[in-house]
């Protein structure tokens, strides 16, 4: 894999970062979710919406040369938006950045990370040691409410 570079999002990244996360569901998710699903999903990480989250949450940016090929984000005690360019995808990004996100979360004392995964990241997930909770259901279409226990550092 190319060298890769991470830093916290600001923003002046936003358009990039709406580009990736869009290209990135409408690729990636097409299998699991219907068009207007999709659409609504995407219109949630239009540059707008996406500046309020650059500004309130911890989002970080992964980069190979000067390409934004990765992002994932934390709130509060909620992973959010891991997004891999699909031309990465399998090559271990995800893993990466959700380890790097969990450093995080362990370092503000966040004992157990939650998530909503898309139907198409369930299995990811569950790979890294996510447990199911349920399934839930929104106007995007149902995601999968998942939790993994944290060992935190005292």
């Amino acid at each position: 894999m190319t060298l890769l570079k991470f830093r916290k999002a600001t923003v002046a990244d936003v358009v990039p970062l709406s580009e990736l996360i869009q290209r990135t569901i409408r690729v990636s998710n097409a299998g699991d979710y219907d068009q207007k699903s999709i659409d609504m999903l995407c219109s949630i990480f239009e540059p707008g919406p996406l500046t309020g989250r650059i500004e309130n949450e911890a989002i970080l940016l992964c980069f190979a040369g000067a390409n934004l090929v990765g992002t994932v984000g934390l709130k509060g005690d909620y992973l959010r938006s891991l997004f891999v360019d699909p031309a990465f995808q399998g090559q271990g990004l995800g893993k990466l950045l959700t380890a790097r996100i969990e450093e995080e979360a362990r370092q503000r004392a966040i004992s157990d990370l939650m998530l909503h995964a898309s139907l198409t990241a369930r299995d990811f997930y569950a790979a890294l040691g996510y447990e199911f909770l349920e399934v839930q259901s929104y106007p995007e279409g149902p995601f999968v409410l998942m939790r993994k226990q944290l060992n935190v550092r005292l």
